[in-house]
């Protein structure tokens, strides 16, 4: 801590430190996109990074030169969230037309899934042209922020890291089949980005292979109380008979149905459908004869015939089928 730098604005002599207070942070971001042009020497710029210690502070620094460069944007002008582990920061500008046009004026604000909100805007609250709102957040939770004002309504949100409700990640427990060894589908998707030197874990890894493995610590086995992922190698998939038992559609009829009612992931061995088969055969029918002056009676009697045709087929039932690697999302 203690690490400072100095700035000429506007003419003066601006000095910000890493343990200023958050008005004083504002000031300076207030005065930064006022200014229409702002020099700065890559020399000063370095030698200002490495003099300061706090990473955020440098990425709130990197923050405001981003906002001046979008100089022909006026309202509710885009600034991206600092995050990290624990906390999450919304910078929210706004930029006037003119100078004379009035500041927003809020009318709701709400920000969901976090604690320790610091400078949350009150309705009635006139904004000033840069508000910073920090909290305390959860990782696992997504963070949404509302803010209505009578000059337009900003909305941000943030994933949380096993996110369920996010469009940019496919959802936690989701299988899909690939053509890729699990080699080549690490590298494809990135899979092992965040383990430690890359490595396949089930803490950190974002997928894994159907082989029935533990996966003790995953979002998957926090989500499901499981700790082994499905065992797909050499099975088919099959539909539940219900998806949806609350509002679901009609149940299919009885003959298009899973004979048996099963949960997700439980093992069906192979079967045949119960039928017969007609065929015919010979009996033999019992006669006698007689010659000569003696009756000579020859009798033939039902006989019960028994034996095993030729096998014939492979090794199993099955149908025609193309084969997969199968991967579940486990983080």
């Amino acid at each position: 801590m203690g690490g400072i730098f100095n700035i000429a604005i506007k003419g003066k002599l601006f000095t910000l430190g890493a343990s200023d207070s958050e008005e004083k942070f504002q000031e300076f971001r207030s005065l930064i996109i006022s200014e229409s042009i702002f020099n700065i020497s890559s020399e000063y710029y370095q030698t200002t990074y490495s003099s300061i210690p706090n990473t955020n502070l440098y990425e709130a620094f990197n923050q405001c030169i981003q906002t001046v460069c979008t100089e022909n944007q006026f309202g509710f002008l885009p600034v991206k969230e600092l995050i990290t582990d624990d906390f999450a920061v919304f910078t929210i500008h706004y930029r006037p037309q003119v100078s004379t046009d009035a500041m927003p004026m809020v009318q709701f604000f709400k920000i969901e899934n976090v604690s320790a909100v610091s400078n949350s805007p009150s309705i009635g609250q006139t904004l000033t042209q840069t508000t910073i709102i920090s909290a305390k957040r959860e990782p696992e939770k997504d963070i949404i922020l509302t803010l209505q004002t009578d000059r337009g309504t900003v909305s941000r949100k943030i994933d949380g890291a096993n996110s369920l409700s996010s469009n940019k990640e496919i959802p936690i427990g989701t299988i899909l089949g690939s053509f890729l060894t699990f080699d080549e589908f690490n590298f494809a998707s990135k899979n092992n980005a965040k383990s430690p030197g890359e490595l396949w874990t089930s803490e950190k890894s974002k997928w894994a292979p159907c082989d029935g493995r533990s996966v003790i610590g995953s979002g998957y086995s926090k989500i499901t109380s499981k700790s082994f992922v499905p065992d797909l190698r050499g099975m088919f998939l099959r539909g539940l008979n219900s998806f949806d038992p609350v509002k679901g559609p009609a149940p299919r009829i009885k003959s298009e149905r899973d004979p048996e009612d099963r949960v997700a992931g439980q093992y069906q061995s192979d079967d045949l459908k119960s039928h017969a088969h007609n065929f015919v055969y010979l009996k033999p029918k019992s006669n006698s004869s007689k010659g000569g002056g003696a009756n000579h009676e020859v009798s033939d009697s039902d006989q019960n015939n028994s034996g095993t045709t030729n096998e014939t087929g492979g090794v199993e039932t099955r149908p025609i089928n193309v084969a997969v690697y199968y991967y579940i999302k486990i983080n």
